[in-house]
């Protein structure tokens, strides 16, 4: 069992976009794509960083992944956002898009 939820919300628009997806409810390969791009981040052993001075009309992004075992979210923003998380944040960005 695997739960996500995102959310990226400011921009010059200041428009929200969120996304909550249970993987049960996915068909298999694109829960295996999603699982995959989480443990490729090594989302659970990420360390956030500190915020830097926002950028006028950045974004902010939350992600919250949560298993059967554990929940963790992570914040950050166009400033401080984890390299490692790029592909995940990519995939969910693209699937909220079309919702």
């Amino acid at each position: 069992m695997m739960r996500i939820v995102f959310e990226r919300t400011g921009g010059f628009m200041g428009r929200k976009v969120s996304l909550s997806i249970d993987l049960a409810d996915l068909p298999p390969d694109q829960a295996g794509t999603l699982k995959q791009l989480v443990d490729e981040s090594n989302f659970f052993k990420l360390t956030e960083l500190p915020p830097k001075t926002p950028l006028p009309d950045g974004f902010m992004y939350s992600i919250t992944v949560e298993t059967e075992t554990t929940q963790r979210t992570i914040h950050a923003s166009d400033t401080n956002f984890p390299q490692t998380l790029r592909p995940l944040l990519e995939n969910l960005l693209a699937r909220a898009r079309v919702r």
